[in-house]
């Protein structure tokens, strides 16, 4: 039996991107081709693939497992014994995470408060379950937390943006952009500036209600809180931006700010994972990165000029965003790349990879 690259990544649910990548790297290639150069995979491809599965799924890189097929092999029956015990230590974390869950759930209809200790403890065994977060960054937000005035601080920070917004405060209140720099700074203190950590907590915020309820931020919150960012970027702008130009920021900035984040977030981990910029993951990213830069300041080239300049002058308009400096050579080494592997010629490019990351 033979399959194409398609079935075949339709049956184990792989991409066929990731199939590819494997055959870049010699973990996998497939058996034949047909006179029009399609991939075939036999029996034994598939089997070898099942072992590269297994041992992702223990926790191998794509390197380490390479090296373990590539050398003295991998006993498959050995793997699924280890999966199956993998799988045990899953139900019994899956078991001790309901029982917590059961708990916080229980004080929460009593109305007494979860303390931080009891609600880290609870997230951690939720990164066992792969939820929001991986066991070393709850590792890295429980010593944070510990060891700042993050407890004392963070209560009276979220009740001070809840009343605001209780008493009708807007984004744009001086108030609440005061708020917005306290919140981004203790963030920062506390947590870092790891792009992917603030992407997580957002989506938890905004999903888990457990959370919700026990730090008091959700998604309106949130939402607050970005506006509030985003009217203080609109503040700087506004002293080099035209009426018009600063329109559409207003408009369009606001409304891909969650999209950046997320965007951001993406190209992070690239960097970590060491994808080359030219490579096609980075590729499509670049061009994600293209539209918004376009959708949030436009097509003009003289505008974006003027915000790589601004950028330049007000490094401060990035924080909270994650965007450092190697990220910023990042995405200029894929624009470039973008440029070369698609041969775009008079297509308005952007900034060079300098946008306002958090607008």
């Amino acid at each position: 039996m033979l399959l194409k690259v398609g079935e075949l990544a339709k049956r184990i649910g792989l991409t066929i991107r990731a199939l590819h990548h494997y055959e870049e790297i010699g973990l996998v290639q497939p058996s034949a081709r047909t006179a029009a150069g399609y991939r075939l995979y036999n029996k034994d491809d598939i089997a070898r693939l099942h072992r590269i599965q297994a041992l992702r799924g223990l926790g191998l890189s794509l390197a380490e497992t390479r090296d373990m097929l590539n050398g003295e092999g991998a006993d498959l029956r050995q793997l699924i014994r280890q999966q199956m015990c993998a799988i045990d230590r899953q139900i019994a974390d899956a078991t001790d995470l309901r029982a917590r869950l059961a708990s916080l759930e229980e004080k929460l209809a009593k109305e007494k408060e979860p303390d931080w200790d009891e609600w880290l403890s609870t997230l951690r065994l939720m990164a066992t379950q792969r939820q929001y977060f991986n066991a070393e960054e709850i590792a890295t937000l429980q010593k944070s937390v510990t060891q700042s005035n993050f407890k004392q601080q963070w209560p009276n920070l979220v009740a001070e943006v809840r009343s605001l917004m209780e008493n009708q405060g807007l984004p744009s209140d001086q108030q609440a952009k005061k708020l917005a720099r306290d919140w981004i700074d203790l963030c920062q203190k506390t947590m870092g500036d790891d792009p992917r950590f603030f992407a997580k907590l957002s989506t938890m915020h905004r999903t888990d209600f457990s959370a919700q309820a026990i730090t008091g931020v959700d998604g309106d919150l949130l939402d607050f809180i970005m506006e509030a960012l985003h009217e203080i970027r609109c503040d700087i702008f506004a002293a080099y931006l035209d009426k018009n130009e600063l329109q559409h920021f207003r408009k369009h900035g606001q409304k891909n700010m969650q999209d950046w984040l997320s965007t951001i977030a993406s190209t992070r981990q690239l960097i970590e994972s060491g994808t080359a910029p030219e490579h096609p993951d980075s590729l499509e990213l670049m061009r994600h990165w293209q539209w918004l830069i376009v959708d949030t300041w436009g097509m003009n080239l003289a505008t974006q000029e003027k915000v790589r300049a601004v950028h330049e002058k007000h490094p401060e308009i990035l924080d909270g965003s994650g965007y450092t400096a190697d990220m910023k050579h990042f995405v200029e080494q894929g624009m470039l790349a973008l440029i070369a592997s698609t041969a775009m010629t008079g297509t308005p490019m952007a900034i060079n990879g300098s946008p306002d990351p958090a607008s």
